[in-house]
């Protein structure tokens, strides 16, 4: 039982690893990635200081209008 387990862990610690690789190297190349009917568009944030503010103000863009007060 305890091999069963260890390679379920080691097969999902791969399998995680592989899919950040994958969606990494597609956002690269492509500038987005698809999953299913829908496509997801990266921005690549290159000044970390910067980070909190962007994040703040694409969330605040991105909420609808029935929650903001």
């Amino acid at each position: 039982m305890w091999q069963f387990l260890l390679g379920f862990i080691i097969a999902w610690v791969v399998c995680c690893c592989y899919t950040h690789i994958c969606v990494a190297n597609e956002c690269e190349r492509l500038g987005g990635f698809f999953v299913g009917s829908k496509t997801y568009k990266c921005v690549v944030i290159e000044d970390e200081s910067q980070t909190k503010e962007k994040l703040s103000a694409v969330l605040h863009v991105n909420t609808p209008r029935s929650n903001q007060k």
